[in-house]
């Protein structure tokens, strides 16, 4: 049968052959661009004469330049081009805002033999946080256990409000601020997932922050709809994701985050974009809005109108008549 490859007895009576001469290279030498070797420097320890100073610029030639550079950043093509860049330094500092709520750290982790750190009763590694999410009730906190989803969820409403206000970007800058800001999270949720959770393997870690971009997405969604619907549905979003829906959460704690949720961005709004543009960004005391939270609502004691009592007993008629 042909074959297309050549034999290893053919090349071993080739190479045997004497009308073969074997060619040798010389070898390449590569001068380093050094000017003292490290002995040379040993010996001689004279420092070397500073560089010479920079030749004055004239004030005029200064502005002209100053000038051009400025006509350069207004070029549509630059402007693509360095948008990112500007965006990702700024959405860093909005970014270091939202977590410097909801620190948290997992001691376990850092002792010289790490060991499993204590876990909640949903199996969440349980670590140490700071700040009012993690504080305890009694002395004026939310009471949350420092645990990596209630990290998440945090930095998530956090996120939101500034997602809000730079929607009011023109739209050509808000796509590319919000893209670098959701980076920065993903990016230091992978980050906390091997430091602080040793999770090694890279198919767990991509596994997750699946799972968190679709709660994120589920996130803007649900809070997107309270805004427009009204503060309950923003209140059961808020229960929804920052207290798991859990059935014994404190009405009261949901009621006080959707507050400081509506206060936040209303803070935000009173900002112009070059704040927003510049980082300066300073979110407030969660515990500024409890008095407005704890104030008795008028409707309360309101009694309800003729109509109100018609709609509400068709309303009971209607889901008998499904039954």
């Amino acid at each position: 049968m042909a074959s297309n490859s050549i034999c290893t007895s053919c090349l071993r009576a080739a190479s045997r052959s004497p009308c073969i001469k074997r060619t040798t290279f010389p070898r390449l030498q590569r001068s380093l661009p050094f000017s003292t070797t490290h002995a040379q420097r040993k010996q001689d320890p004279t420092p070397a004469p500073p560089p010479p100073p920079l030749p004055h610029i004239p004030k005029s030639q200064h502005d002209a330049i100053t000038s051009f550079a400025s006509t350069l950043r207004q070029s549509s093509a630059l402007k693509a081009a360095t948008e990112p860049y500007i965006a990702y330094g700024s959405t860093e500092d909005l970014f270091r805002e939202c977590s410097r709520q909801c620190e948290y750290t997992v001691p376990a982790r850092l002792a010289s033999t790490p060991e499993e750190p204590p876990r909640t009763a949903a199996g969440e590694d349980l670590g140490e946080g700071q700040g009012w999410w993690y504080a305890a009730k009694s002395s004026g906190g939310l009471g949350l256990d420092a645990t990596f989803n209630a990290w998440a969820q945090i930095m998530f409403l956090h996120m939101y409000v500034l997602t809000v206000r730079l929607r009011c970007f023109p739209a050509e800058h808000a796509r590319v601020w919000h893209q670098q800001l959701v980076d920065h999270f993903f990016y230091a949720a992978e980050d906390r997932m091997v430091q602080w959770h040793a999770i090694t393997m890279r198919g767990s870690r991509n596994k997750y922050l699946k799972d968190l971009w679709q709660q994120w997405r589920g996130v803007i969604l649900s809070y997107d709809e309270g805004l427009v619907r009204g503060d309950a549905v923003l209140a059961a979003a808020v229960w929804r994701n920052v207290f798991k829906g859990e059935v014994e959460a404190d009405v009261r704690d949901v009621a006080l985050v959707t507050a400081y949720l509506r206060a936040q961005l209303k803070m935000l709004d009173e900002l112009g974009d070059e704040r927003i543009a510049s980082g300066e960004v300073r979110f407030g005391d969660p515990n500024a809005v409890r008095k407005v939270v704890e104030q008795e609502s008028v409707g309360m004691k309101r009694a309800f109108t003729a109509e109100e009592l018609k709609a509400a007993q068709e309303g009971k008629n209607e889901g008998k008549e499904q039954k």
